[in-house]
Formats: C-alpha cells, structure tokens, sequence
C-alpha cells in the first residue's frame, strides 16, 4: 500500500479524534454502492481491508483512512447516439425543429433511463493524519480528488480546517537555486528529470527526463530565465520523488532498502503486511517531510 504521491495539507490546529473516536465519526458514512440512479457515490471503507471491521488503522502514533468512490460510466457517445435518433424521429413526426431546451429535456431523460444499465467503477483513496506534526497526507496528485477526501472528512467531523504548508523560501526559488548551483541540501541529491518554466504569459517549457542535469543544455535553459516547476530528487539514498513548485510530491518511489526490511518482517497475511508497510511508510516519510520542510523553512538566526 505504499502511497505513490503526497498531497499535502497543514491542520490548523490539534487533531481533536483519537483513532478510536475518528473510527465512530466516520461510521456515520460508510461505503455504499450507486443505487441505480444514482451517478456517483462516496464513503468510508476499511485500510486493512473487508475482514477488518475498523474504518481507520492506527500505527506509530499516524492514523489511516480509506475512501471509496464508485461511479457509473455512462459514455456521451451512447447518450448522444441515441439523442440523435430520438431527436430525428421527433422531428419527422412532428415536421418541426426541436428547441435546444426540449433537447437538453430529451438528453436528461436519456441519461435517467440508461444509468441503471451502467457499468460502475470504484476506486479507493488512502490518507493518514500525523497529529504530532500537523498534516494530513493524502496519495493523490489531484486537487479534486484531494478535496473530495477533505470535504467528506468535514461531513463526518465537526472542524477541519486545512491550508497549503507554509514556506518562508520559494519552492521555486530554491528548485531553481539547487539546479543552476548544482549544491543541494544534506541527504538530498539531483534526479534525472526537471522541467523548467520560462515567466511572463507566453510560458515556454523544457523538460528533460532520464537526463544528467548538470549539463549545459539545462544550464542555457536556466541562463535565459527559466525557473524550476518541477524537479526530480533522491533523499538520504531511500527515497525518490518529483517535487513541484506547489510542494506537492509526486512518483513517490520507496527504494530496496524497504523491501528488505519488509522480508526481514516477515508478515504472515495481508492485512499484517499492509500494516507494516505503513509503519514503515509512515516513519520515513514524515523524516522526509521534515527535512524537506527545514529546507523551505530555515531556522531564523
């Protein structure tokens, strides 16, 4: 279950649930499927999985959650196919032009008699609160999926107030300070992937992936004013990932180090081994988030 993106959010303040009262709170929306015309539907869903019986895992002080959302799928193409010959028979028999709001009628009607005969699909989404440190981790790289995670959250807990994190240095600025440098941070050493932004509102883009990036062809890119929106790194040799202008991670790649301690675990079912993959998940990320932060937030002299 190791989360392959991090979008990130700051509590406001102290995460007021234990995991056990966290548990009762989002038991008030479970997981249930589409009814038939319905389009779409979310709720909460075991981390561990269907024999567990819990809607959140505690582990290490970090407590972890699962949304499921299920939708039909429904292709405009079917819709509009068969709008069109609807809409050719009207017009035949009643020899007039059907009006765009009696079409948009007729597409409404449409869609209400063939949801029901819909395929659906349900995806699940992961997230863990660290209430030590103050964040809410969520394994996506979408904004919507994100808020739609957030926003069920506020649904089943009175007060949730949430922010981007704060950083006293440009993640830009300093993407853009490590590349053209070339001197990073301690534990933090340069991927092989950046893409570069020029400013002003005809953007110009570079990116360059599987590329050595201290190499005069990035560094022409830099010398005419590009910044860094995107740029790949490797931390404490563990862990590698693509950092964003807007601090969020993405291709989050967990190295052998953790495979080998997962055997040396040795768990003996499923739901034992996804809690200590995120034990370990967990611990190491929140030493990445902290270092990484220390980076965009320097301490004041």
């Amino acid at each position: 279950m190791w989360f392959k993106n991090l979008y990130l959010y700051k509590l406001q303040q102290a995460f007021p649930l234990t995991a056990e009262a966290l548990h009762e709170a989002l038991a008030a929306r479970p997981f249930i499927g589409c009814l038939k015309d319905q389009r779409e539907t979310s709720g909460w869903v075991a981390p561990l999985g269907k024999p567990s019986e819990s809607l959140v895992h505690a582990a290490n002080g970090y407590i972890w959650m699962t949304v499921a959302h299920q939708e039909r799928l429904l292709p405009s193409s079917v819709v509009k196919e068969e709008l069109d010959e609807r809409v050719s028979e009207l017009q035949e028999r009643e020899n007039r032009k059907l009006s765009s709001r009696e079409k948009k009628d007729l597409r409404e009607q449409i869609e209400f008699e063939l949801l029901p005969q819909a395929f659906t699909r349900t995806r699940q989404l992961d997230a863990w609160i660290d209430p030590h440190e103050h964040w809410l981790v969520i394994n996506t790289s979408s904004a919507s999926q994100a808020e739609r995670l957030t926003a069920l959250l506020r649904k089943c807990i009175d007060s949730l107030p949430l922010a981007a994190p704060e950083t006293s240095n440009s993640p830009t600025f300093l993407m853009t300070h490590w590349l053209t440098e070339g001197v990073l941070p301690p534990k933090f050493e340069l991927g092989e992937e950046c893409e570069l932004r020029s400013q002003g509102d005809e953007q110009s883009v570079a990116v360059f992936k599987k590329h050595e990036l201290l190499t005069d062809e990035v560094k022409s890119n830099l010398a005419t004013g590009k910044l860094v929106s995107k740029l790949m790194l490797t931390w404490d040799q563990r862990i590698s990932f693509v950092l964003t202008d807007n601090l969020q991670i993405r291709r989050l790649k967990f190295l052998d180090v953790f495979d080998e301690q997962l055997n040396e675990q040795d768990p003996q079912s499923h739901a034992e081994r996804k809690d200590i993959e995120f034990t370990l998940m967990t611990g190491e990320v929140s030493r990445l988030l902290a270092d990484l932060m220390a980076c965009f937030n320097p301490p004041q002299a």
